[in-house]
């Protein structure tokens, strides 16, 4: 069984298409701190291809552990490509839930004892009808069966991306995208949890807040604007600790915790090392993670400590927001 990094790294990998630019707005590494109107935010990579040392298919990373067996209820981490007409026609993979707005969701068999927690999971860029939103899908549903949590995975926008991507599906980092696409999302994902919580029979204690790459950096900006009443985010491999960004977390006094998760071989991993340090600075409720070997994925055990850390466990922090579980603003 593949691990969850392996499903996250591929899908990234074949989703990458476009070479790094030269102007320093690729590749997670902005030539500016703040974003443009015009342009992709500065603290958002143009891409989510990992570099050439990044797990490939059949050579994990060797830091990344192999995942546990998945429940019953876990998709299959193996499940071959699939075809592009299949994917064009249908966003959410076949053994997902569907909510409205192209929200695709995950109920576990056995949810986990105590608080009931939904996870929010933001996709890195995905070329549309590709396909390879069905491999984030999928490793995003198996941490949630493995932990026993419900998952919802919303969709980006198109158009909105960066140069060579510009049409691809990815998140609203830039201001001027937000102005135009966040209330829109934010309503999609108010609505698609309502109807969540109708199928499950009950209301979500807690939400967290998870992405990856192109997520991440969104789920940042989420986070340092206090724009999401949440109990706690996870960005891996994405997030930065831009000069914007923490004016703006300055002045952000819901201060939902942050877990911090990058590879060392990833080419955009001073970001994320730049990001933990913002955190630190503001005094934030965070924790971070790097995993040295580690390329343009998130891990099995990243994942794992940033659940315990949301949760208050093994030494974190004590377990932030207890049954706020509010809705988004």
């Amino acid at each position: 069984m593949r691990s969850l990094a392996m499903v996250l790294s591929l899908a990234a990998l074949l989703a990458a298409g476009a070479p790094a630019s030269a102007s320093g707005d690729s590749a997670g590494h902005p030539s500016a701190d703040a974003p443009s109107a015009d342009a992709p935010s500065a603290d958002a990579p143009s891409t989510d291809a990992p570099s050439a040392d990044a797990p490939s298919a059949d050579a994990p990373s060797t830091d990344a552990p192999s995942a546990d067996a998945p429940s019953a209820d876990a998709p299959p981490g193996d499940a071959p490509a699939p075809p592009q007409a299949a994917a064009a026609a249908r966003w959410c993979a076949p053994e997902l839930a569907a909510l409205p707005g192209e929200v695709c969701a995950f109920l576990p068999a056995k949810a986990a004892p105590g608080p009931r927690v939904l996870v929010i999971y933001l996709h890195g860029v995905v070329q549309p009808d590709s396909g390879w939103q069905w491999a984030q899908q999928r490793g995003a549903a198996r941490a949630g069966a493995r932990h026993g949590v419900a998952v919802m995975m919303p969709r980006g926008r198109r158009g909105i991306g960066p140069k060579t991507m510009e049409d691809w599906w990815c998140w609203p980092t830039a201001t001027a995208a937000q102005a135009t696409h966040e209330d829109a999302l934010l309503a999609e994902w108010d609505a698609a949890r309502a109807e969540l919580e109708r199928r499950a029979g009950a209301r979500f204690d807690r939400v967290l807040v998870f992405g990856f790459s192109n997520g991440a950096y969104y789920a940042t900006s989420l986070a340092m604007r206090g724009r999401l009443p949440v109990d706690g985010y996870a960005a891996f491999a994405g997030g930065s600790g831009a000069r914007y960004l923490e004016r703006a977390g300055a002045q952000t006094k819901a201060r939902a915790p942050i877990f911090v998760g990058w590879g060392g071989k990833d080419p955009a991993h001073r970001d994320q090392v730049a990001l933990a340090k913002m955190l630190r600075r503001l005094k934030w409720p965070s924790r971070s993670l790097g995993k040295p070997r580690a390329g343009h994925a998130m891990t099995d055990d990243q994942v794992d400590q940033a659940f315990a850390f949301l949760s208050g466990k093994r030494g974190g922090a004590t377990a932030p927001g207890r049954g706020r579980g509010a809705r988004a603003r």
